[in-house]
């Protein structure tokens, strides 16, 4: 009985999202801490600790210090940590206090000791030495400034409740209709039958439905629930398998329209149209996922891995034909977000309602009252897995306007860097990764681009460069080790070890990596330019990414030499390098390889590439690449 209570709760919770979104808008002084209150409650009793005494106890906190929130936060403010009372202090505080573990029951420990530790910088700031030092402030300015719209109910918060939300809902609703079967059949017609089919679905499948999911975690789990056992199947190994899923899935997330809804954050951040962030975002997320492309295809000529069976993959025309209709919402938010420049709250509350009619009319997705029910209950599970870190990174916020440590933050990057660009983006990078460590996308790029935006635009750096850089590592944070969670989630359901999967995963996703470095130099990879350049950066930048993914597969035509190996991955990054003459240098170095490796395969004997391939099958097990 009382867990049926608390799954109203998170039903009520999706619904109050849709509810007060597109019909009965509430003010930030109801609607953000009703949300952080109605998430307590679900975290409380979904995320159970050893002692259910301690679960009751925190919940019972959860909805009197929020619920005080709610009645006062206007009086907070208003009082501004000169007239504050015991009881804003007190609550003050608990907030804080219940926040952090909020966060470290859904996302772990990272992220609320970085928010304690900022917090305590807030009170004892003061005491440390040189530039970091600060000039103190009392308990109650403190607390004014974290427990209200400048910390826990501030900005982050704002967007995360209403875009991130609005879409993990959306997310939801697409999963019940069974369009993530639709998604994974799809990829299986287009990609199953060539070579290294299992893995190539993998990559669609996530690039679909990652787009449209709000953490590269939960989008491993879903689709990697099948596409990995797929793969092993076929022969990939599990390290391979769950790494090749890690990093897809990971490109789901830079991966337009949606972005998991990043692109909207930094649509509503820069203040530029929408189009505008997918037309940037464009390029760079289609030569990932051709790197990714060409690595399994390396991989499997190398490894001799076969496509699917003939009879498990599905007729792409007959699918469409059947199926193609759950479809349309997805094609209708894109519509409406592209052409007719709708809100992208209301263009997927439209879409929720046009996938629930279709499903409604055809027997096979026709959707229970219990499918519905379960399913809102789910997505309220995905929102407070959001809103919990995103409130600990108001925190992060709060004292960082509070006391201007981004500033100083931004000062001690640049003298590290001594004014060097490429200097200062790598720090840049080192940074966006150790801030993004556990969290959901969207939460990682809001706390990173509070401290590294103005750090990279002191360098001069273009703003929706300076934004995608960071959102890219932000990202990555989730395949690099060691805390890399969407590798590890790949690795449990593949058995493999999760360390050696997280340096898969980073390997396969080398161009993601690399290529933010090279769109900060050249805005024609942002296609920012004339159409001619574009069309030229585009064609070098791909053939760079292809001798990158030969590189370290260590496979053209035939096993690649150490030697060959490192004059390729030079060619890579000349190739990726503005300017014609790199081009040329690059092409050069990728066309002498190329020829001895088509004139070595020539000269064993005849063998055509055929017998070469099922020779090199046979040595593997003596002969294996460092990477295997």
């Amino acid at each position: 009985m009382k867990d049926a209570l608390f799954k109203i709760t998170g039903v009520i919770l999706s619904l109050f999202v849709v509810w007060v979104l597109n019909f009965y808008p509430l003010g930030p002084n109801i609607f953000r801490p009703a949300i952080v209150l109605l998430s307590s409650i679900i975290i409380f009793t979904v995320y159970k600790s050893k002692y259910r005494w301690v679960d009751y106890l925190l919940l019972i906190l959860g909805v009197i210090t929020f619920g005080y929130a709610l009645k006062e936060i206007e009086g907070v403010l208003d009082r501004a940590g000169i007239f504050s009372t015991n009881l804003d202090l007190i609550f003050g505080t608990l907030a804080i206090i219940l926040v952090l573990e909020m966060t470290r029951r859904t996302v772990g420990i990272a992220l609320p000791v970085i928010g304690l530790v900022f917090f305590l910088y807030a009170i004892f700031g003061q005491m440390l030495p040189g530039e970091l030092s600060h000039g103190g402030y009392s308990y109650a300015r403190i607390i004014t400034a974290l427990f209200t719209y400048n910390g826990i109910f501030g900005t982050a918060l704002a967007v995360v409740a209403t875009f991130v939300a609005m879409f993990i809902v959306f997310a939801a609703i697409l999963n019940l209709t069974g369009v993530g079967n639709i998604f994974l059949d799809l990829s299986k017609g287009i990609a199953g039958k060539r070579k290294g089919g299992p893995a190539k679905i993998a990559t669609i499948s996530s690039a679909l439905f990652g787009s449209i999911s709000g953490s590269a975690v939960a989008n491993v789990a879903s689709t990697g629930s099948f596409t990995i056992p797929m793969m092993k199947k076929l022969g990939y190994k599990g390290t391979s398998a769950a790494a090749i899923e890690s990093a897809a899935s990971t490109g789901g997330q830079i991966m337009p329209p949606i972005m998991a809804a990043g692109a909207f954050l930094m649509a509503d951040t820069l203040g530029v149209p929408y189009t505008e962030i997918i037309k940037a975002a464009l390029i760079p997320a289609v030569l990932y996922f051709i790197t990714i492309w060409f690595t399994i295809d390396f991989r499997s000529a190398r490894r001799g891995l076969k496509g699917l069976p003939p009879e498990e993959i599905p007729s792409v025309k007959k699918l469409i034909l059947k199926d193609g209709v759950m479809l349309l919402p997805l094609v209708i938010l894109i519509v409406e977000l592209t052409v007719f420049k709708v809100s992208p709250v209301r263009a997927a509350f439209i879409a929720i309602v046009l996938a629930l009619l279709i499903s409604f009319f055809r027997k096979e997705s026709r959707p229970s009252f219990t499918g519905i029910y379960n399913t809102l209950f789910q997505a309220s599970k995905g929102i407070v897995s959001i809103i919990a870190p995103v409130t600990c990174a108001g925190i992060i916020i709060g004292v960082i306007g509070l006391t201007g440590i981004g500033g100083k933050i931004a000062s001690l990057v640049i003298s590290l860097s001594g004014g060097i660009l490429i200097v200062a983006l790598i720090l840049a990078m080192v940074t966006a990764i150790i801030f993004g460590m556990g969290l959901p996308t969207t939460v990682a790029y809001l706390l990173v681009v509070s401290v590294l935006a103005p750090v990279l635009s002191e360098l001069g750096i273009q703003p929706i460069a300076a934004h995608l850089f960071i959102f890219y590592f932000a990202c990555l944070s989730g395949i690099t080790p060691p805390v890399a969670l969407a590798s590890y989630t790949g690795a449990n359901i593949a058995g493999a070890p999760p360390m050696r999967t997280a340096f898969e995963s980073s390997k396969i996703a080398i161009a993601a990596y690399i290529l933010p470095f090279f769109f900060v130099f050249e805005p024609a990879l942002l296609m920012n330019g004339t159409w001619p350049t574009i069309t030229v950066v585009f064609i070098t930048a791909l053939i760079g990414v292809f001798a990158i993914a030969a590189s370290l597969e260590g496979w053209l035509i035939g096993r690649l030499s150490l030697l060959k190996r490192g004059v390729l991955f030079l060619s890579s990054i000349v190739l990726i390098t503005p300017g014609w003459i790199t081009d040329i240098i690059g092409i050069a170095l990728l066309v002498i390889v190329a020829f001895f490796q088509y004139y070595k395969s020539r000269l064993r004997n005849g063998k055509d590439s055929t017998s070469e391939i099922q020779e090199n099958v046979e040595e593997k097990k003596i002969n294996r690449s460092a990477w295997f």
